[in-house]
């Protein structure tokens, strides 16, 4: 009973991703431990997106570090807290709530006495750019913190590389690859700490740097995206994608024209968008409003969660007053379905960032 609100929400938002991602690969799954202290370090590249993919691929209980900002009051601090969730502060924050994240070290330490799992993104930012940037100390601090207090204990670290074809556009696919777990221990003088942590943070940052697409030049970045679009770069594979990208000078000029085979299913996509005429009107006044693109599939997936299945039920019930129960049934049926042959069927823009 003590995880039931997080496993219930956990199925609910296994169906959001469902009709938010055209498709869900996962890779890996045997690097993932099945119990013990374990830190899953992943990539940064697509706001909410990111931290509720790894908990709905995985079946470990994992713990969330969230922004402190969103625990605004005591109801909302509970259900939050419910869902695994612990405010970390930043220095955007204010320089007194730092003192604070004492705390949530201690309870991070606490977690991992218990041989539960714990969610951190290193990089200590989202961004765009389709690489590794510096891994922050944080997690380092969290294990070195933690193995002072309990010394016997063996803590895992999980890499992961979360791999998106685009970050912006609909309907977008992802590759999850959960590389092989790192144990910690060696890494940490208990005797004579540093506070560089060089070492395990250039593990962990060459073993992320594996499982994604890591591009290092920043000076050519767009020329090198360019490039790598020519040849039909799968973003989805970082081997393939990798490999390719140590190639440039020798692929740039081997564009290859992919051909467009018809959609069949444009009719029910059509169908699908009238019947949602309403919720997509208000979908692109959100997106038009929206400040940091990077948050624009964390308001698509809010849209779909909530303003969607809202207005199918108003129209179900607009459909039960002038028919029957049994039409109801039918209409609901229908909406289940189109929804899922637009999300999977439905072709990605050309624009792909």
């Amino acid at each position: 009973m003590k995880h039931l609100l997080y496993k219930i929400f956990r199925q609910y938002v296994r169906i959001g991703l469902f009709f938010t991602l055209k498709k869900i690969a996962v890779f890996g799954k045997e690097n993932i431990p099945e119990k013990g202290a374990s830190l899953f370090i992943g990539n940064h590249q697509n706001g909410l997106i990111d931290p509720i993919l790894i908990p709905t691929t995985c079946n470990r209980n994992i713990h969330f570090l969230t922004r402190a900002s969103a625990f605004t009051n005591k109801t909302i601090t509970k259900f939050l807290t419910s869902l695994n969730m612990i405010p970390i502060y930043r220095i955007r924050d204010g320089v007194n709530t730092i003192e604070k994240n004492y705390k949530t070290f201690e309870r991070c330490t606490e977690i991992l006495k218990k041989g539960e799992a714990i969610e951190i993104f290193a990089e200590g930012e989202h961004h765009l750019n389709r690489r590794i940037i510096p891994l922050k100390k944080g997690f380092a601090r969290i294990i070195l913190a933690t193995l002072q207090k309990y010394p016997a204990l063996e803590i895992q670290i999980i890499p992961i590389g979360i791999n998106y074809n685009s970050h912006l556009q609909f309907p977008a696919s992802v590759s999850i690859y959960y590389g092989k777990s790192i144990k910690a221990n060696p890494y940490f003088d208990l005797e004579n700490p540093k506070d560089d942590f060089s070492e395990i943070l250039t593990k962990v940052f060459t073993s992320l740097k594996k499982l994604t697409l890591h591009i290092e030049d920043t000076i050519n970045y767009d020329e090198i995206i360019k490039n790598l679009e020519k040849n039909n770069v799968d973003y989805l594979n970082p081997f393939a994608a990798n490999k390719m990208l140590k190639n440039i000078p020798d692929t740039s000029m081997k564009s290859t024209i992919k051909k467009s085979n018809i959609n069949w299913f444009i009719p029910f996509i059509l169908l699908a968008k009238l019947n949602s005429i309403i919720p997509l009107l208000i979908w692109r006044y959100i997106k038009s409003n929206i400040k940091e693109i990077i948050f624009t599939n964390t308001y698509r997936f809010a849209v779909i969660m909530t303003l969607f299945p809202l207005f199918y039920l108003i129209q179900a019930g607009v459909v039960f007053h002038l028919f029957n129960f049994n039409s109801t049934i039918i209409y609901l049926i229908s909406c289940i379905f189109l929804g899922a042959i637009t999300t999977k069927k439905m072709k990605l823009s050309s624009e792909r960032k």
